[in-house]
C-alpha cells in the first residue's frame, strides 16, 4: 500500500469526491480525518467504513469559510492523528448566479469556503509541517471552470481560477521545505451536489455536454480519486505546481463533434 502509516485530513468529506478521496486514501493505508459541515451522519457513515479497514478516523464539524472553523479542523486534524502528512482541500460550493445578479453575499460565502478555506487551511497545517520537519503533501481540488468557465458561475469560476494561482503560489513558496503542492482539476463529475440536478435529467442538454467529451461519458468521484492518491504518495515526490485535469477530454474539444 502506497500511504501505509501516512495520516490525511480531507476538507469537505463527507460526500461526493471528498468522501470518494477519504476513502482512496484509507484503501491505500493512511489514516484520515473527515471534515463536513452539515452532514453528520454521512461523515459518521463514511468513518465507520475506514475503520474497518483498521485505519484510524474521525469526523470533525467545521465550517471552512470562517476562521475559527478552520482553526478547529486542523486543531483537531493534528490532535487526533498526532501529525498530518497529507491535505486535500476538496471543500467547495457553487451559488448559481448570473453575473449581473450576482448578490455580495454570494460572492462572499463562495470565495470564503472555496478559496479562503483552501488558503488559509494549508497555511495552518504547513507551518506545522514546517514545524515538524514533516515533507507533506497539500493537494487541491479545483475544477475546469477555472479555464473553461460555465454562465451563471462567475463567483465559483472565479474562486478555482484563484484556487490555481494559490496551488503555485503555495508550491513556489512550499518547495524549499519539502512540501509538495499540486491540485486536480475535475470536469463534470456527476454523483456530486455541485451542479444543476436538471442537467442530469436534460436529454437534449446532457448529450450536448457528452459530444463535447471524446471518452463519451460524464465523469464519476471514483475518477478522481487515483490522481490523488498518486499525488499523495511519494511516487510524486518531484512533482510541484501542476494540475491533472481529470474531464475526459472535454477542456482539449471546444467545438463538439461535427455532424453531417
Amino acid at each position: 500500500m502506497r500511504l501505509e502509516g501516512k495520516n490525511a485530513l480531507v476538507t469537505g468529506s463527507s460526500r461526493g469526491i471528498g468522501r470518494a478521496i477519504a476513502l482512496g486514501l484509507a484503501k491505500e493505508g493512511a489514516n484520515v480525518v473527515i471534515n463536513y459541515h452539515s452532514h453528520k451522519e454521512s461523515a459518521e457513515q463514511i468513518v465507520g467504513i475506514i475503520k474497518s479497514l483498521g485505519r484510524r478516523a474521525i469526523g470533525v464539524k467545521a465550517d471552512v469559510g470562517q476562521m475559527n472553523g478552520i482553526n478547529k479542523l486542523v486543531e483537531e486534524a493534528w490532535n487526533f492523528l498526532g501529525k498530518i502528512d497529507t491535505l486535500v482541500n476538496n471543500a467547495g460550493i457553487v451559488l448559481a448566479s448570473s453575473f449581473l445578479k450576482m448578490t455580495e453575499d454570494i460572492w462572499d460565502r463562495t470565495l470564503s469556503v472555496n478559496l479562503k478555506g483552501t488558503f488559509f487551511c494549508s497555511q495552518m497545517v504547513a507551518r506545522r509541517m514546517i514545524e515538524n520537519k514533516i515533507k507533506g503533501k497539500i493537494i487541491n481540488i479545483s475544477s475546469a471552470n477555472a479555464f473553461q468557465v460555465e454562465i451563471d458561475r462567475s463567483a465559483y469560476n472565479a474562486s478555482k481560477g484563484a484556487m490555481d494561482a494559490v496551488t503555485l503560489s503555495m508550491a513556489a513558496e512550499m518547495g524549499p521545505y519539502g512540501i509538495n503542492v499540486n491540485a486536480i482539476s475535475p470536469g463534470y463529475i456527476a454523483g456530486t451536489d455541485i451542479g444543476p440536478k436538471e442537467f442530469l435529467e436534460n436529454k437534449a442538454i446532457r448529450d450536448e455536454y457528452l459530444s463535447k467529451i471524446p471518452l463519451g461519458r460524464l465523469g464519476t468521484v471514483d475518477d478522481c480519486v487515483g490522481a490523488v492518491v498518486f499525488l499523495a504518495s511519494n511516487e510524486a515526490n518531484y512533482i510541484q505546481g501542476h494540475k491533472i485535469v481529470i474531464d475526459g477530454g472535454l477542456t482539449i474539444q471546444q467545438i463538439g463533434r461535427i455532424r453531417t
